[in-house]
């Protein structure tokens, strides 16, 4: 496995709201890899701390899940994180209403699982195409499905930014699962808003087509940042090769 991720607070924001990961699991006799985006949502420290709460119980937890690829057992699992941050919120009234969106990977072998809830990114990259591998829960992608709006039309949407779905929102979450085998001659991508809504996906797939991660995961977050950079970025990239690598 080889990866190369990186975070920056952006042109605009003061703080950086944003939290990933990518980390080996040991589970019983198997190792598998996770990697993870969540975007915190909240004023002040609070989305910082929904985003850090979330992949910080994915860190410390997930070794205990029997089956990476039981939907109802990983969406239990993405719904503890979910009550976790209601906790603080409930506990700490300053952080009350504070929420993250999560998109978190797992591979184990030839199988990739997603569990998704926001407006965070999943995408698989190769040679010919970039492609979406989440749907965002997010008003604009509502008025797509609709028919109301046109996919050119979302991208400069003035609520484009307006997000359905979140954990610590609600007692409970709706979380997507999606299962995919996995391409060893692909790329795969999470990204929080920062990126996507700053570079578009012809220029992403271009940037990692034409040069190794690391170099990858740095010129994605410049090139965010030099059009514009008016959120937080954040950038997972891995494929099936050895070796991890970090860019800020």
């Amino acid at each position: 496995m080889k990866c190369a991720y990186g975070s920056n607070v952006g042109l605009l924001r003061k703080v950086n709201q944003d939290a990933y990961l990518a980390a080996t699991i040991k589970n019983v006799d198997r190792i598998s890899y996770a990697f993870a985006v969540a975007d915190g949502l909240g004023g002040h420290l609070s989305g910082e701390i929904a985003s850090k709460t979330a992949v910080d119980f994915i860190k410390n937890n997930l070794s205990t899940i029997r089956n990476y690829f039981d939907p109802e057992e990983m969406m239990s699992f993405v719904n503890d994180i979910n009550q976790e941050l209601k906790k603080i919120g409930d506990d700490e009234p300053a952080r009350l209403g504070m929420a993250t969106t999560l998109t978190m990977c797992i591979l184990d072998a030839n199988d990739l699982c997603i569990c998704h809830v926001g407006d965070s990114r999943a995408y698989v990259i190769t040679k010919d195409e970039i492609t979406q591998l989440t749907k965002d829960h997010s008003l604009v992608q509502i008025l797509i499905d609709e028919g109301k709006i046109t996919q050119e039309e979302a991208e400069i949407h003035p609520q484009k930014n307006v997000i359905t779905r979140a954990l610590g929102t609600d007692n409970s979450v709706k979380v997507d699962f999606y299962r995919y085998e996995v391409n060893p001659k692909a790329v795969y991508l999470i990204c929080s808003d920062g990126l996507f809504n700053m570079v578009s996906d012809s220029e992403m797939q271009a940037i990692v087509n034409e040069n190794n991660l690391e170099d990858s995961a740095k010129m994605l977050i410049d090139s965010a940042n030099k059009n514009g950079g008016n959120d937080n970025i954040t950038v997972v990239l891995f494929d099936p090769l050895e070796g991890v690598s970090n860019a800020q």
